[in-house]
């Protein structure tokens, strides 16, 4: 099996402290220079990475381990080359550029494919069994409801998971130029999109469309979503469902209406939610990691920036711990990192 080392970091924020990170150091194969990781997803100790490669010649989702006591730490190829198109960008039988991941409740790992903006290959999604050594199962086109012009500002999640069973039943897709956001059914395999409408303010009694760059879910399955304007809203119906309901695709509503929680610090992107309520979203342009308590009449002073660096940041997610990591799509240096109230000298 093909093995390849790849260089990034991850950096641990509620628990902050120098040896709190995780890194693939630059072996043969991939340098800092050639690469950049996109999105990042677990299954127990099993980890997955979407990557982009300089040339667009070679494989774009690897698998890893978390944790191990030693470095570097190896890699392989998910779930092996002959799936990756490595550079054979008009042959739509295999994978060509994995965008994101993550895994279901019947572990089953869902891949999103972009394609290219020159290709004839249209978006994908892939899906692959980790219990049964990693078998292809099903191949969705996406290509009639997501254009692959439109994927450069693609953001996709599960939606929330059943009360009963545990089991996800809708994927969300926003394309990051319109007022809506596409749904799609796994039991039915059907498609919706629906429009996001809010009054934008109280005094307002006519609703308005949203433009939504990021989004997640709430404690209750509530959807909530930020805007390019700052702005952070959230559903007044949950988008919860339950395994004795009747809800099909035809069913749904034709939109969405959210509520206006307040103003973030700026655009927030990688939005995620703990088991308290409590919301962490990141700023790219600022390279900050933000936290908000308190989802109700937000302002500035209730946005604490709990993290800094000069380099992009990617994504946050949870440590099997409920530890809050981050993912900065390349190597950080001490000197590209401000802890606030904190001063370190260790070199990562």
């Amino acid at each position: 099996m093909v093995t390849q080392i790849v260089p990034f970091i991850l950096l641990v924020l509620a628990q902050a402290t120098p040896n709190a990170s995780w890194r693939l150091l630059t072996k043969t194969g991939f340098n800092e220079s050639t690469y950049s990781v996109r999105h990042l997803s677990m299954h127990y100790s099993r980890v997955f990475l979407s990557i982009s490669v300089k040339g667009n010649d070679s494989p774009t989702l690897i698998e890893t381990q978390w944790q191990v006591s030693h470095f570097p730490m190896t890699t392989v190829i998910f779930p092996h080359r002959n799936i990756h198109a490595n550079g054979a960008h008009s042959d739509c039988t295999l994978l060509q550029q994995a965008h994101w991941s993550q895994v279901d409740g019947l572990s089953r790992l869902w891949v999103m494919d972009i394609g290219w903006p020159d290709s004839r290959c249209r978006p994908r999604l892939f899906v692959f069994d980790l219990i049964r050594n990693n078998e292809e199962l099903l191949r969705i086109d996406c290509g009639q409801h997501i254009d692959v012009k439109d994927t450069q500002s693609l953001v996709v999640r599960f939606g929330p998971k059943a009360k009963s069973s545990k089991l996800e039943r809708h994927i969300y897709f926003i394309l990051g130029h319109g007022p809506h956001i596409l749904t799609y059914d796994i039991l039915e395999q059907t498609w919706k999109n629906r429009s996001l409408k809010s009054h934008k303010y109280e005094s307002m009694q006519q609703s308005f469309p949203i433009k939504p760059i990021d989004f997640t879910f709430g404690l209750q399955g509530e959807l909530i979503v930020a805007d390019k304007d700052g702005g952070i809203y959230s559903s007044l119906d949950s988008l919860q469902w339950e395994d004795n309901s009747e809800l099909t695709s035809s069913s749904l509503k034709s939109h969405i209406q959210v509520t206006r929680l307040g103003t973030l610090l700026g655009n927030g992107r990688s939005m995620i939610m703990d088991s308290l309520g409590t919301l962490y979203y990141v700023i790219p342009k600022f390279g900050a990691v933000v936290r908000c308590v308190q989802l109700a009449n937000i302002t500035a002073e209730g946005n604490e920036i709990i993290y800094m660096t000069s380099k992009n940041l990617q994504q946050i997610f949870f440590g099997n711990n409920g530890a809050v990591w981050v993912l900065s799509d390349r190597v950080l240096k001490t000197q590209q990192m401000c802890f606030p109230g904190m001063l370190y000298n260790d070199v990562f």
